[in-house]
């Protein structure tokens, strides 16, 4: 028989009940609290869910607009190619733009993949019906999220503690997935609204308060800042 655990009153550290977790919000909580106070994570999180709100905007968007001018004979066998493309430049230089966030520092590849989105919507917004430059618009697209999400997320790793750092990764996925929801179904109403060149228009304003806080100065010895 196992031995009972004692029930008098010691001074060790009270435990929780075995089987009783703590509350899930209790992480998050913990998570936004450390966000707060770290300038160089808040930029990692922002870095993260705006590029995934760009691209998921408009990528979302462009198979309704390849089948705005072609026959749907076509249209399936050219979103094939399209995203396939779009795709490959989302993962296939993954490697590189990892040595280049080493190489050159963290804001420098946030900046430059928000460069690379800016790029991308103003090719895909332009493009018309022109599906090569469409194309074009849709690889630099997902180069652009290549070196906000690998730039952003070696940021917000390195600048909390090993503690709080599975607690601020969910915290950063979470944002990741409203925003990139919240882009899939606005995107929607805007092409149904005002077409794609405006919704490649709002995605590139987007970009602005990401930009604002990548370019802000940088606060001398903090913590993962100083790339």
């Amino acid at each position: 028989m196992a031995a009972e655990a004692p029930t008098g009153g010691g001074a060790g550290p009270a435990t929780a009940p075995v089987g009783v977790r703590p509350p899930r919000t209790a992480g998050m909580r913990l998570a936004w609290s450390v966000v707060r106070g770290q300038p160089a994570a808040r930029l990692g999180i922002a870095a993260v869910a705006i590029g995934h709100l760009v691209m998921v905007a408009v990528m979302a968007m462009t198979p309704v607009r390849l089948g705005e001018s072609h026959a749907d004979a076509d249209v399936l066998r050219l979103v094939g190619i399209v995203l396939s493309l779009h795709i490959a430049g989302m993962y296939a230089f993954s490697p590189v733009v990892g040595w280049l966030t080493d190489r050159l520092g963290r804001r420098a590849v946030i900046l430059g993949g928000v460069g690379l989105l800016l790029a991308a919507c103003a090719v895909a917004g332009t493009a018309g019906h022109h599906t090569p430059r469409l194309s074009v618009g849709l690889v630099l697209l997902g180069l652009g999220w290549s070196g906000t999400m690998v730039a952003g997320s070696t940021l917000l790793s390195e600048s909390v503690s090993a503690g709080v750092r599975p607690s601020v990764q969910g915290f950063s996925d979470l944002i990741m997935g409203l925003a990139g929801a919240g882009a899939a179904v606005l995107s929607g109403f805007v092409m149904q609204l005002a077409g794609y060149p405006v919704l490649t228009l709002l995605a590139a304003v987007a970009t602005v308060p990401l930009v604002a806080l990548a370019l802000r100065p940088v606060p001398t010895g903090a913590p993962g800042e100083e790339d």
